[in-house]
């Protein structure tokens, strides 16, 4: 405790009742989180009655290692995700299902709702699967059943989500599987359905914590409110101004009105940032105050007023990226920073190109985070579904997946029908298996070719579960598994990639003995759960490189160097946010969440011209940048210091609409001073063209339409 601040001893040392900790940027709320447990445990509070929830496997597995460090006890530190599976797998008996169901990843439910679609007889057109996928994960975090969808009907398309939902509900449950969204949405369901079993529940955590609460969703939000029940022992800490993803559910009301709904709430601001320098702060404080939806806070520092942060305007994309990869080289080698602590955040993904062949030209290693993760790479998941059959009969998907590693000449057609039998029959598709091959059944007609190849997979399944059964170490499991399914003479199908999917098969091997050594009576049921809640966000990379991600993926992270390209209309703020207030300033939001990532040194950059949406367009700069107080920015180049937009001199604005006598109508993208007056690029909305015209009146007038 001795080491805290004034406001940060008040929140650790809160004993019962609600409490709000409002954590800036950068202000130590992880610390406050687990000295708050230490407390806890040091009045008398068994360690058994206390429950931590955040959002990220890092920070619940960083957590928990700072708590065993302080307080030599085990605490349950979790994810809602890992905390909801852990409450199903004791108690979805309740709700008909059986405890040892699998886990379905994106990947998998997107196959299992490919197949529903097919069976309705409706194709994958114009990214229809995908829309659906995600309308389904959103109704289930909003916690609506099927039928609750009849009432926003207005398409066809309405109409087969409705049938999609209740097809694929029922395909996870005849499979005994859950989706990501299930490990929520089901608890939820538990707890509402038995009062018995939440009670259960409400008596054996007595203490709940949870971090990142202004990223709550609706089903996070309920799950908690009530496991609390009335005791309303519950201490929240987070960030409106860091609140960005609506788009997956998250809701700021539920961090902005807490003290309406728990009575008697006490609320700490933690405003003394240890992360960034003066400048960068102030900055950030400037943006993000032109947002309505927020509690007033103003973060400030100790750690000197550092530099000021860098702006560039480009003439290209490509320009830009050089001039960022040039003085990322500039700055490394002046301040001898690591190439791992320097990070390149961008709105989209398909920014992230120009930047990769900067670097490439320059040699300098990079890595994308929250790229594809390990554990989606093909070879691994060939694997983990071959041990997931190791301890489900009914794995559907798990079973289509490797009943052709290696191949056997079991075909789509042929896979179909085992599947339509399975669900007529009402049996597991290993059941069904093993009584056609028995001759116990005759619901599908099997060739001696098919035969053989289904008696040799039930060996390796068979052969697996007594490893398992024996209890043998979980890595000679995995290691079985690539061994009998002879997976190798797979991977040498393919010369070019053999060395490294095979690499990868080792690091499986490595992570399952790992794994087991942190644990006690460690399963490989626990490790199959533990590896389907991971995301390409745990994968964090340990080499020296530079990092690109998006902004999304740069939350709760910090760098010493830290550049923000595409700083522009459209790009950012993102096109689709102008539709409304609410989005606009989520997006100002990510605009704060990326400058409070910054350590010491911060640059923004944009483009004048750039090649999006298949066309080069002019772009302007972004409204973001002329909201930061201009006071703690330093143009880097002579282009930014003429932007008369920036500055609002008189003339035309950006986005006014004109007339030309020879172009027709256009829309003013930028002006600036030349030598030749004041000159405007206005791009004429006929001919998809963009030109330089000079002289206020002279050539073109509002249009007025």
């Amino acid at each position: 405790m001795k080491d805290l601040n004034p406001q940060q001893k008040i929140a650790a040392e809160h004993l019962e009742g609600p409490m709000l900790v409002l954590a800036g940027a950068g202000s130590g709320k992880t610390r406050v989180v687990t000295c708050r447990i230490a407390h806890l445990l040091s009045v008398g509070v068994p360690s058994s009655e206390i429950l931590a929830l955040t959002f990220t496997n890092k920070a619940a597995d960083e957590m928990r290692v700072r708590i065993k460090m302080m307080s030599d006890q085990y605490v349950l530190t979790s994810t809602f995700h890992s905390l909801g599976a852990r409450i199903l797998r004791e108690s979805i008996h309740v709700l008909g299902y059986r405890g040892d169901f699998a886990i379905y990843d994106e990947k998998d439910s997107l196959e299992l709702l490919k197949n529903c679609l097919g069976t309705m007889g409706y194709k994958d057109e114009k990214g229809l699967l995908k829309s659906l996928r995600m309308a389904i994960s959103n109704a289930k975090n909003d916690l609506l059943k099927p039928s609750d969808l009849d009432r926003d009907f207005h398409s066809r398309t309405d109409q087969i989500l409705k049938d999609l939902f209740i097809a694929y509900q029922e395909k996870l449950k005849e499979y005994n599987a859950l989706d990501f969204d299930d490990l929520l949405y089901l608890t939820v369901k538990l707890f509402r359905e038995s009062k018995e079993t939440l009670e259960h529940y409400q008596k054996r955590w007595t203490f709940v914590l949870i971090d990142e609460y202004q990223d709550t969703n609706a089903a996070q939000y309920f799950m908690t409110k009530l496991l609390v029940g009335k005791r309303n022992n519950i201490f929240v800490v987070g960030d409106p101004d860091q609140s960005i993803y609506s788009w997956r559910g998250a809701n700021i009301h539920n961090i902005l009105d807490f003290e309406k709904d728990y009575e008697n709430a006490q609320v700490i601001t933690l405003e003394q940032n240890y992360r960034s320098t003066a400048n960068i702060l102030e900055a950030a404080n400037g943006l993000i105050q032109h947002n309505e939806e927020r509690y007033e806070k103003k973060l400030w520092s100790d750690l000197g007023a550092g530099e000021k942060i860098g702006v560039y305007i480009a003439e290209n994309e490509k320009q830009e990226a050089l001039f960022v990869v040039e003085e990322l080289v500039r700055k490394t080698r002046e301040g001898h920073i690591p190439l791992k602590e320097c990070v390149i955040f961008y709105r989209t993904n398909s920014q992230s190109r120009t930047f990769e062949d900067a670097l490439l030209r320059h040699q300098i290693p990079y890595v994308i985070y929250g790229g594809l993760s390990f554990y989606q790479r093909r070879e691994i998941k060939d694997i983990l579904a071959l041990l997931r059959m190791a301890v489900s009969d009914s794995d559907y998907l798990a079973f289509a997946r490797t009943i052709n590693l290696p191949k056997r000449g079991i075909g789509n057609a042929t896979l179909v029908k085992l599947q339509h039998a399975a669900s007529k029959e009402e049996l597991p598709i290993m059941i069904l298996v093993q009584k056609l091959l028995n001759g116990e059944i005759a619901a599908v007609k099997l060739s001696a070719r098919h035969q053989e190849g289904m008696n040799d997979y039930l060996r390796i399944i068979d052969l697996l579960k007594g490893m398992i059964e024996a209890g043998k170490p979980l890595e000679e499991i995995v290691q079985g598994a690539i061994e009998l399914s002879g997976y190798e003479r797979i991977l040498k199908e393919d010369p070019e990639s053999y060395d490294d999917r095979k690499g990868n098969l080792e690091a499986l091997i490595n992570k399952s003995a790992e794994w087991s050594e942190e644990r006690e009576n460690p399963t490989l049921v626990q490790f199959l759960e533990e590896l389907s809640l991971k995301s390409s966000l745990d994968d964090s990379p340990t080499h020296d490189s530079v990092r690109l991600m998006t902004l999304h993926n740069g939350k709760g992270l910090e760098f010493t160097l830290t550049f923000m390209v595409g700083m522009e209309e459209d790009l950012f703020p993102h096109i689709n946010s102008k539709d409304s207030i609410e989005a606009l300033e989520e997006e100002r939001r990510l605009a704060y969440v990326g400058m409070t990532r910054a350590k010491q040194s911060l640059y923004l950059t944009a483009s004048t011209y750039r090649f999006i949406w298949g066309i080069s367009k002019v772009m302007c700069p972004s409204r973001f940048l002329k909201e930061v107080p201009a006071h703690f920015l330093s143009p880097i180049n002579d282009e930014i210091k003429e932007e008369s937009d920036w500055a609002e001199e008189e003339g035309f604005r950006v986005g006014t609409m004109v007339f030309h006598k020879d172009f027709g109508k256009g829309i003013v993208k930028r002006s600036y001073h030349t030598s030749m007056g004041l000159t405007y690029d206005v791009e004429f909305v006929e001919s998809q063209t963009t030109r330089s015209l000079v002289g206020k009146y002279a050539k073109f007038k509002i249009c007025v339409d």
